[in-house]
């Protein structure tokens, strides 16, 4: 079966189905193939949601790239993003995009608020005072754009809060390009404890949601669009997270 096009139109209203609209901050995941062939390209994605949010909102997608973690450099303008999606990468190239400085887990941003979260340089991605948490702040949503709620990767910052036993801390060092120098430096990651090998099960996150009316979601295509408050995803995971650390692990081991 041919893949059907995807229009701005058709974008357009699934994108506001499920609430996006104007001064909104946006944390974009991206998964685009089941949506269709964008008709005009990636150009036409960012420029439907830049028009929707407006001036006043903020975009902001994830450009992860983990080659730091075995010791390469890192040049916030000019490492790409690995395995976030071609919408991601695509953003991260354009010429006003600003990026944080966390050589792992990285932001690309557009718009209002984009100067402002790219200042923090925090050890770990999802720390007191990092980008992500003043996304948080802001009122940020977290749109899926094809995504499922595996992509969320928010919820790294609850993992952090209540210290999940599946993952402990690790640092890393390699050079980072700051200010047209090369400096030394360290960063911080929760990492994943490869004894459990855990496997994330994100769904009682959107479930939990879902019961709760704060899910919205709308088909397009073979796929579909979805959104939420970032402030209920992450009161959702913590609720889970308080009454088990596990709850998201679906390769628990037997003695936990």
């Amino acid at each position: 079966m041919p893949l059907p096009e995807l229009t701005a139109d058709a974008l357009r209203q699934a994108l506001q189905a499920v609430g996006i609209q104007a001064g909104d901050g946006l944390l974009v995941h991206s998964a685009l193939h089941p949506l269709g062939r964008p008709q005009g390209g990636l150009e036409m994605v960012l420029a439907t949601l830049l028009e929707l949010i407006g001036e006043e909102g903020t975009l902001a997608v994830p450009v992860f790239n983990f080659a730091f973690a075995r010791g390469e450099d890192y040049d916030p303008y000019a490492t790409p993003s690995q395995g976030m999606g071609a919408f991601s990468e695509f953003v991260r190239t354009q010429p006003k995009v600003l990026r944080t400085t966390h050589p792992m887990q990285s932001v690309a941003l557009l718009g209002k608020h984009a100067k402002a979260l790219a200042v923090p340089d925090t050890c770990s991605a999802f720390d007191q005072g990092s980008a992500f948490e003043r996304i948080l702040q802001l009122d940020f949503k977290l749109l899926l754009l094809g995504a499922d709620i595996q992509a969320a990767s928010m919820v790294h910052y609850s993992e952090q809060r209540a210290n999940v036993p599946y993952r402990y801390w690790k640092d890393f060092h390699a050079r980072v390009h700051l200010g047209g120098q090369w400096l030394p430096k360290k960063y911080l990651m929760f990492v994943r404890d490869e004894q459990y090998q855990p496997q994330l099960r994100l769904a009682p996150i959107q479930e939990r949601l879902q019961a709760a009316g704060q899910w919205r979601q709308a088909p397009l295509h073979f796929g579909q669009v979805a959104a939420c408050h970032l402030a209920d995803f992450v009161t959702a995971t913590d609720a889970l997270l308080a009454a088990d650390p596990w709850a998201l692990v679906a390769n628990r081991p037997e003695s936990a």
